[in-house]
């Protein structure tokens, strides 16, 4: 797994708080999982809150759109 700065998390997400970050990203990436067909050989979330830190990255997280 990819470790972020905080501080850029917090550009990204819209919000310089800890813990509302945190709640955004597993949110999302609960949200991804939901969606995502079961997949016995990969077990574990770890995946997805990777995908969504990735995607914050690309501009491509929805979570980008929601910056006040």
């Amino acid at each position: 797994m990819k470790f972020y700065d905080l501080e850029w998390l917090a550009e990204k997400c819209g919000t310089d708080n800890k813990y509302e970050i945190t709640a955004k990203v597993a949110a999302e990436a609960r949200r991804e999982s939901e969606e995502t067909p079961i997949d016995k050989s990969n077990p574990g979330n770890e995946r997805f809150i990777s995908n969504v830190l990735l995607e914050i990255e690309e501009g491509k997280s929805p979570i980008n759109a929601h910056k006040e």
